[in-house]
């Protein structure tokens, strides 16, 4: 029999808190988060040499200013619907469907090449140009179309289109950020508010995931460093398993940047307890960026 772990048991730090109950987005969030993130994105882009630009990243087919690229897409994509539709209308990138792509995949790679000849200055230009009509884009997105659910490729479920504006597109840039700074090796600006509500809401979808794959069972998923938290997974039992590793890490992990088996033979996760619990957990870390 596996021991329950407790908030009192060798294993706890910070008394871990229910993923479950973790509210999701509200409006009153959706603008100030994304108008900081962009901010924090804009500000690094202002840091890189004509170098960093073409370094590769962990998007294995990008480098940095494909990534930047993609980006700039996105927040033109929000200044009107129609543009919105255009980047994201299956008939668009049928060439890159016959490539093997898969539609998300198709879609982002459209967008890439489009910008293809653009400097970076170009790129950034479009970003700050159309940020606050991405923003006003954001609120008048019309209300019938928020609540249509797409499929998104290698993920659980189907999402709405409210959901991949007002939370998913922010989260992408943040985890792009993240890729901008790991491929130039610049530290990552974080803070509690800002990151870790980004983290906590991409556990909260975890959390979703993983109440359907553990049985009922519960762990526990500590993450450290300035954007981390402890919570609880899973099922409404004691936890008997425990999930560590740092907060970046673990972004890297539930977005696909890395597999559950280099995380693990590279040393980046820890398990304590149920040690096929802990690993089925690792396994199913995956959610939609």
């Amino acid at each position: 029999m596996v021991q329950s772990l407790t908030a009192s048991s060798a294993l706890a730090g910070e008394p871990p808190l229910k993923a479950s109950a973790i509210a999701r987005l509200g409006r009153d969030e959706v603008i100030p988060l994304a108008r900081l993130e962009l901010t924090r994105f804009l500000a690094l882009l202002d840091t890189l040499s004509p170098a960093d630009w073409e370094k590769p990243t962990e998007c294995s087919l990008w480098t940095v200013k494909d990534i930047v690229a993609h980006q700039a897409s996105h927040v033109l994509a929000l200044t009107h619907v129609s543009e919105f539709l255009d980047q994201f209308n299956p008939l668009n990138f049928r060439d890159y469907s016959r490539r093997g792509m898969n539609t998300l995949d198709a879609a982002n790679q459209r967008q890439v090449d489009k910008r293809a000849a653009w400097t970076p200055a170009q790129l950034i230009a479009e970003m700050r140009d159309n940020s606050e009509a991405s923003f006003i884009g954001r609120r008048r997105f019309p209300f019938l179309l928020r609540w249509m659910r797409v499929g998104a490729p290698g993920y659980d479920g189907l999402v709405s289109l409210g959901e991949l504006i007002d939370s998913i597109f922010t989260r992408d840039m943040w985890m792009h950020r993240l890729d901008i700074c790991r491929a130039t090796g610049q530290e990552m600006v974080q803070t509690a508010d800002h990151d870790g509500r980004i983290t906590a809401l991409v556990v909260r979808d975890l959390d979703r995931r993983l109440s359907a794959k553990l049985d009922g069972d519960s762990l526990i998923y500590r993450l450290t460093g300035k954007a981390g938290g402890v919570w609880v997974m899973g099922g409404i039992g004691s936890p008997s398993a425990e999930v560590s590793l740092d907060v970046l890490d673990f972004h890297r992990l539930a977005s696909g940047r890395i597999s559950s088996r280099q995380a693990v033979e590279d040393g980046l996760v820890k398990l304590e307890g149920d040690q096929a619990l802990g690993s089925l957990a690792v396994q199913n870390t995956l959610v939609l960026y």
